[in-house]
């Protein structure tokens, strides 16, 4: 199944301090390429973004019970009408919040395209060898 993807674009704060959020625009996006991730990018100016890519699964199941350990973790909040994430890295650390009930709606059309457990089905495991290979 080929589609060019499933986009959403929101808004969350961005947690500077614990009473200072600062407003930042959210992308995630969702491809077949990739069926099993989901790609999050924000940033304060379109010159600095951070972009990160975890699973799909880690997203579904951390809007309504907390998941994750490392460098991605995605709790519910407010009885999951809210969620946070928190990424970190060497480079540094982030703690969003925001809204769930458009990102709950985004993630179910991207089960629509591609149910769970049927995912692999989507990977061209030979493109996937010939890139990796050529490297």
């Amino acid at each position: 199944m080929d589609f060019p993807g499933l986009e959403l674009k929101t808004r969350m704060s961005l947690m500077i301090a614990p009473d200072w959020p600062l407003w930042v625009p959210v992308r995630l996006y969702y491809k077949s390429t990739d069926p099993y991730a989901v790609q999050l990018s924000f940033g304060l100016t379109p010159d600095h973004m951070v972009r990160w890519t975890f699973a799909r699964e880690l997203l579904d199941q951390g809007l309504t019970t907390p998941t994750g350990f490392g460098d991605v973790k995605i709790t519910p909040i407010d009885q999951s009408s809210r969620f946070r994430i928190e990424l970190e890295s060497p480079d540094g650390y982030a703690h969003l919040e925001g809204s769930a009930a458009s990102v709950k709606t985004w993630l179910a059309r991207t089960f629509e395209v591609i149910p769970a457990g049927r995912e692999s089905e989507s990977v061209d495991i030979d493109s996937f060898l010939a890139e990796v290979l050529s490297h």
